[in-house]
């Protein structure tokens, strides 16, 4: 989805005072939001109100929160998701806040006190979540991406690949995170690759893979399948090509750390960032030569993202 399209979701002239919950898909707090309105949907028509819930990834979610800011700097204070507010019909928008203060508000306002708890959902988020990526026809990879003297640690990126737009794109970079055998019997794969090029402010590259030979699923280099999809954001996933020359994409790619509008309808957009962006904020900051990394960036392991 684009940022216009996401910001749209928000920018909704409603007929009546509507509750707004913005809220990450993968969020217990979300989900327990959720049940509140189950249960008070009736006290809110009394009013003559009506709620708009808008669920995000982690990435679209602060692209979201920076858009309401724009409208109303008092957002600084809810970093998190859930993010509830009232959209007037005047235009105004009357902050509620997280969890916590929608809690508070709905004592005040319906009389309801809630009794459930937040860690009560944790389940029925990832029921909720598994069933969405399991039917909306993308696919999800993930890395676990090592810095050098970071050994231990965990630096999970979550991608989605949009399959449904881009299948033979997404199918080559879904299938070299997994791995697999080419037909000369040598194994593909991102994991040991290099993040070997950071842009500063604009992008990150990796997924140069050391073998002789051809490089993707389909041999050698292949072609631009569309442009659809904008490079309107941070976290945008793309493919690399030789020189900037058409249908010379093989297995090298770049994600965003900014809009870069010359990127489009020149190079391939095909999924983004939906989790862990602060791993790839943390890259783009390292210290580099030439744009060379200093330290050594590898993909450690990489395969399907599952909940």
């Amino acid at each position: 989805m684009s940022e216009k399209k996401q910001e749209n979701e928000l920018d909704i002239n409603f007929k009546v005072d509507t509750l707004v919950i913005l809220g990450r898909i993968d969020c217990p707090k979300l989900t327990h939001c959720r049940a509140i309105i189950g249960n008070i949907l009736d006290k809110i028509s009394a009013k003559k109100m009506k709620t708009h819930l808008v669920t995000c990834f982690e990435t679209q979610f602060d692209v979201l929160r920076n858009y309401l800011l724009k409208k109303n700097l008092s957002f600084i204070d809810y970093p998190d998701s859930p993010i509830i507010y009232i959209q007037e019909v005047s235009g105004n928008i009357k902050i509620i806040g997280s969890l916590t203060e929608f809690q508070k508000y709905i004592i005040k306002e319906f009389n309801y006190h809630d009794i459930l708890r937040t860690e009560d959902f944790i389940e029925e988020t990832k029921k909720t979540l598994k069933n969405f990526l399991e039917t909306n026809g993308n696919k999800y990879v993930c890395f676990n991406i090592n810095i050098e003297g970071e050994e231990n640690t965990n630096n999970i990126v979550v991608l989605e690949l949009f399959h449904k737009d881009l299948p033979l794109t997404s199918e080559n970079f879904y299938n070299l995170c997994k791995g697999y055998e080419n037909d000369a019997g040598t194994i593909l794969s991102y994991k040991g690759s290099l993040i070997h090029r950071i842009s500063k402010n604009s992008f990150i590259q990796g997924g140069d893979i050391r073998i002789d030979g051809p490089k993707s699923l389909y041999g050698n280099n292949f072609k631009d399948e569309n442009y659809n999809i904008k490079h309107d954001t941070h976290g945008i996933l793309g493919m690399v090509k030789k020189g900037n020359r058409k249908h010379t994409n093989e297995c090298q790619f770049y994600i965003t750390l900014c809009p870069l509008k010359s990127f489009d309808g020149v190079l391939v957009a095909f999924g983004r960032v939906i989790k862990g962006y602060d791993v790839i904020e943390k890259i783009s900051e390292m210290d580099t030569y030439l744009q060379r990394p200093i330290k050594q960036i590898s993909i450690k392991d990489c395969g399907e993202f599952i909940v």
